[in-house]
């Protein structure tokens, strides 16, 4: 089992990553994610209850399992954190091993004042993006969106929904 960091094209190594929550050493990630200690009285409580807001807020981001053909281990990784990914052997261990990264970071993130990336699916979305083609395929699909008797706009939205 081992946390990592993903960056496009290079080695996974933490000395090469630019984003800043990605920059902390792997013990304090371990630190943080691993075992933690049981407090009495308020601070006890309080921390429990923190530890489940977390929790409750981790539960809302996009997370993904796949298998790693190099690694030889199952990855697992959060959309809104892409810096980030935990390996483990088994698809479930990957996704408790991202959640806990993942949960641990928000608890970073917020106990030094930094904004925390909102969760894809609490996002708003307008249902309209603007798609450059080359024009040769904009006459065309103008042209088959004619022939279907329908909008550019629906058949488009068709394509893309297939």
């Amino acid at each position: 089992m081992r946390a990592t960091f993903r960056q496009p094209k290079t080695k996974r190594k933490p000395s090469h990553i630019s984003d800043p929550v990605a920059i902390r050493s792997m013990s304090q990630q371990s630190e943080r994610a691993g075992k933690g200690k049981v407090l009495s009285g308020k601070a006890g409580r309080a921390g429990d209850l923190k530890t489940q807001e977390n929790r409750l807020n981790v539960d809302r981001y996009a997370f993904r399992i796949f298998w790693s053909a190099e690694d030889r281990q199952y990855v697992g990784a959060c959309a809104e954190f892409p810096s980030l990914s935990h390996l483990d052997s088994s698809p479930a261990k990957a996704l408790k091993g991202i959640r806990d990264l993942i949960e641990s970071v928000i608890l970073e993130l917020t106990e030094q004042g930094n904004e925390v990336p909102a969760p894809i699916s609490e996002r708003p979305y307008s249902g309209a993006f603007k798609v450059r083609v080359p024009p040769l395929l904009h006459r065309r699909l103008v042209i088959e969106a004619a022939e279907q008797g329908v909008s550019l706009n629906r058949l488009v939205s068709a394509k893309l929904a297939v």
